[in-house]
């Protein structure tokens, strides 16, 4: 007498009401975003600044996109070379084993699943970040220079701020890039440590130097535009470079940028 295996109802009625779930507090959390955003646009129509609005629903958006796709496509690159460089034949540890028999059935998902992931953050932050990019886009200089570096009071005004903001975020998507790409090598045996020794591929070299180079011209550039904000920084009783600033925090920044350039190349 044969047995028939048992039905899998409770397995897709669980599917269904978690997927039911989802459907609704997302649709909550629409209807709450929709309300919200719907009620600022009555009250800048009223007062005639309707435009105002929307274009900076239109700057928001855009930034977003920008933000997503910025971190997204490197570190979704970053992610593939590391796998597609792995070494076929090599032989692993038994905990490398054990951690790939673990990871193996999600790793499309992880793939596609982290850029997506850290790429909606740097979304989100991007998009708080659109006022700096369209003062940026829309700056105009004042006629007047500093003292200290002869420029144009408008570079500190407009320029400053979204040089700081865009190096930051560059920086961001290196390190996750790094650590990302670091990882997915020593999962597939690209990277291994053991008995003392740490061995790693030369395709993995490659690719974590080529990252870490470009990181460390990235901090040599944040370093140099770190002198100028010397010029805007607060301390004790006044705003701006004072008799250290000019002869000591300038100088050495200056110093320190170089050093890193001279590395990184």
């Amino acid at each position: 007498m044969t047995t028939s295996p048992a039905p899998a109802a409770p397995r897709t009625a669980r599917r269904i009401v978690l997927a039911t779930v989802v459907i609704l507090a997302v649709l909550i959390a629409a209807f709450f975003v929709f309300a919200s955003m719907y009620t600022d646009f009555l009250w800048y129509d009223q007062l005639n600044f309707a435009q105002v609005l929307t274009t900076r629903w239109i700057a928001s958006a855009t930034m977003f996109v920008v933000g997503f796709l910025g971190m997204a496509v490197p570190m979704f690159i970053a992610i593939q070379l590391a796998y597609r460089l792995r070494p076929v034949y090599v032989r692993l540890s038994s905990q490398l084993d054990r951690y790939q028999e673990v990871v193996e059935p999600l790793r499309r998902l992880a793939m596609w699943g982290m850029p997506v992931f850290f790429g909606l953050f740097s979304g989100f932050a991007a998009a708080g970040q659109w006022e700096t990019v369209w003062q940026w886009a829309n700056g105009t200089a004042t006629g007047q220079t500093d003292a200290q570096f002869h420029l144009d009071t408008g570079f500190y005004l407009f320029d400053l701020p979204f040089y700081e903001a865009l190096l930051g975020f560059i920086s961001a998507v290196l390190i996750l890039s790094l650590l990302v790409s670091a990882l997915v090598l020593y999962l597939y045996g690209s990277v291994r440590i053991g008995q003392g020794e740490l061995r790693i591929s030369k395709a993995a070299r490659v690719q974590l130097a080529v990252i870490a180079g470009v990181y460390l011209l990235v901090q040599a550039v944040s370093l140099w535009v770190d002198r100028y904000k010397t010029l805007t920084a607060t301390e004790d009783k006044i705003t701006g470079a004072a008799f250290t600033g000019v002869n000591a925090v300038i100088p050495g920044l200056s110093i320190l940028a170089i050093i890193a350039a001279l590395v990184a190349v």
